[in-house]
């Protein structure tokens, strides 16, 4: 996957209505393997991320961490996203993520506050040493000419404001951009945004600025752009179980808010978009089964894709009625047809409620 570099030429919009900037799918534990990312990008996601994979475990081979960074040929624009703490690991793990001609970039983890991240002074505690981020770019524009990118927080709470520290030491040593989720380490991925920190880091940048937190509709959307003037705006959470948000956002950004499009999918759009995904999810899993067979766990490739895809089915569905009687049923599915099925239920709950809302109103109008 060969991937011009002019991809990295993120506009520094300064006020909504020029264009509608690059929309992302932000690097998430557990969520963001090859099957998502290629539905985002169908649906309008300039480029990826991949999950989290730990810099040091790439170098020593480990076939779990390297499934991590496994891709389809089809799936769009991917950059590679790894944590860890160590220059020269980060500068090995890149150089041969670039020798694999896969990847758009390299994209540093500075930011993840999940225990099991920090406690080894990796993510958001890396926020503690703004120049120790700069040396790990510095080491891996050492060894490859792929882009080097950052993704990081405010701080790791109120009162430790450290991005501005972490921009200055990351752009210094030449990275290419740098992610900012508008939030501290200690909020989780809760709570409010602080739009106006974002919008004086992207003031003091001379590299682009992408926004990440709480994007989850085009109101959301209007207000990051407006308020910060960020060149490219990541979508984490508001993107999972709906990919249809990219098409959204491209669309509703570039018309006046009274004629922004209210998003209406309709039930086989949804199921649809399931079985696309679950398809996509087999496909992987078969690739995965074939290219490490010593580091997979002994399920067949459906009942593994069947447990990868739980994270997704409650966001599929999210809002409809008959979900949460679902709810019980999600860990005792191991076949494709299970998962067809319960789908299914949902949906018909769903149509047989929209059903009698239609006739009563009918009644109601007369």
């Amino acid at each position: 996957m060969n991937v011009e570099r002019s991809a990295w030429r993120v506009p520094r919009l300064r006020a909504v209505g020029v264009a509608h900037p690059p929309l992302l799918l932000a690097p998430m534990a557990g969520y963001t393997n090859a099957p998502t990312r290629r539905i985002a990008h169908r649906f309008g996601a300039a480029w990826s991320y991949t999950e989290m994979a730990h810099a040091t475990g790439l170098i020593h081979a480990s076939d779990r961490t390297w499934q991590l960074l496994e891709t389809f040929a089809d799936e769009g624009p991917v950059v590679a996203h790894l944590y860890g703490t160590d220059p020269a690991a980060f500068a090995e793990a890149a150089r041969r993520i670039a020798a694999s001609g896969r990847f758009m970039g390299i994209d540093i983890n500075a930011g993840c506050p999940a225990p099991k991240i920090t406690r080894s002074g990796a993510g958001a505690t890396l926020l503690r040493a703004p120049a120790h981020v700069g040396r790990i770019v510095a080491a891996i524009r050492a060894v490859c000419d792929l882009p080097v990118t950052v993704k990081t927080r405010l701080g790791l709470h109120p009162g430790h404001l450290a991005c501005f520290d972490l921009l200055q030491a990351v752009q210094d040593h030449g990275a290419a951009a740098l992610a900012i989720h508008g939030r501290y380490a200690s909020q989780g991925h809760a709570g409010p945004v602080d739009l106006a920190q974002v919008a004086a880091l992207r003031e003091r940048a001379s590299i682009p600025i992408i926004g990440n937190g709480g994007i989850r509709d085009v109101a959301a959307a209007r207000r990051f752009l407006d308020a910060t003037g960020v060149g490219a705006l990541m979508l984490g959470q508001g993107a999972i179980g709906n990919p249809w948000i990219f098409q959204e956002l491209a669309a509703g950004l570039t018309e006046s808010p009274a004629e922004a499009p209210c998003p209406q999918r309709s039930l086989d759009e949804r199921r649809a978009a399931i079985h696309e995904h679950l398809a996509a999810e087999v496909e992987f899993q078969e690739r995965l089964a074939r290219k490490y067979p010593h580091a997979r766990d002994k399920l067949t490739p459906e009942y593994a894709a069947v447990i990868g895809f739980r994270v997704h089915f409650f966001n599929y569905l999210r809002g409809l009625r008959g979900v949460a009687q679902a709810r019980g049923q999600l860990n005792a599915l191991q076949t494709l047809g299970q998962v067809y099925a319960l789908v299914d239920t949902c949906l018909a709950r769903e149509a047989e409620f929209r059903a009698r809302r239609r006739q009563v109103t009918k009644v109601e109008t007369g």
